[in-house]
C-alpha cells in the first residue's frame, strides 16, 4: 500500500499533523463490513493500533488495521479541499470502497 499526498494535501497538512485512514464498522453481523474515512490527527494523539503506511511524504499517513488490510495492495492518492479555514481530506477511492472491499470486489489499482 502506497499513499501519495498531492500538492493540495501537503500544503494543507500542518507539521505536527498526520492523515489517518480510519475504518468504521457498519454491519451488525460482521465486524469486517464498514467504510473508510480520512481525517487529520495530531502526531501526539496517535493511537497505538494505528499503523504507519508507506507514504510520500514519509510518515504522513497512518491507517486503522482493518483499513490497512483492505488497502494493502493499492496505491491511493490523498487530496484536500478547502473552504476558508475548513479542510476536507479525500482519497481517490470509490465512494463505496468499504462495501466493495468487504465483498472482495474492490477494483485493482
Amino acid at each position: 500500500m502506497t499513499f501519495l499526498l498531492d500538492a493540495l494535501a501537503r500544503n494543507a497538512l500542518r507539521p505536527h499533523e498526520v492523515v489517518v485512514v480510519d475504518w468504521h464498522v457498519t454491519g451488525l453481523c460482521c465486524a469486517d463490513s464498514g467504510e473508510f474515512s480520512v481525517r487529520v490527527m495530531s502526531r501526539g494523539k496517535l493511537h497505538r493500533k494505528l499503523r504507519p503506511v508507506d507514504a510520500t511524504p514519509h510518515d504522513a499517513v497512518y491507517a486503522h488495521p482493518t483499513a490497512w488490510a483492505h488497502l494493502a495492495a493499492r496505491d491511493v492518492t490523498v487530496s484536500c479541499r478547502r473552504i476558508g479555514p475548513m479542510r476536507w481530506f479525500t482519497t481517490d477511492l470509490p465512494p463505496d470502497a468499504g462495501l466493495r472491499a468487504c465483498m472482495g470486489r474492490l477494483p485493482p489499482a
